[in-house]
């Protein structure tokens, strides 16, 4: 099975990084699922929530205000100015 290799940062520090099944993300044009093995994207984020859904199914859950996202060969690069605890594993 394919995973993302994720690496999500904010200003100050970085949020979240490891290996992760899928990424949600709040894109301008709308919410945007990542998986494995997808075209390579380019987008700017706009106020939401990135979802990254790790491996072992643990959710991790951020509140965004804007930034970007890139996705190139399953390596997911998210950053943010800031980032705030939105909801923790289920």
């Amino acid at each position: 099975m394919s995973t993302l290799e994720v690496t999500f940062v904010s200003a100050d520090r970085t949020v979240w990084s490891g290996h992760a099944a899928q990424v949600v993300v709040p894109a301008a044009d709308g919410s945007m699922g990542i998986l494995p093995r997808m075209q390579p994207t380019l987008a700017i984020l706009e106020r939401g929530a990135v979802r990254i859904i790790g491996e072992d199914g643990e959710v991790t859950e951020r509140a965004v205000d804007g930034g970007f996202v890139s996705m190139d060969r399953d390596v997911v690069t998210i950053a943010v100015d800031h980032a705030d605890r939105a909801t923790a594993a289920r």
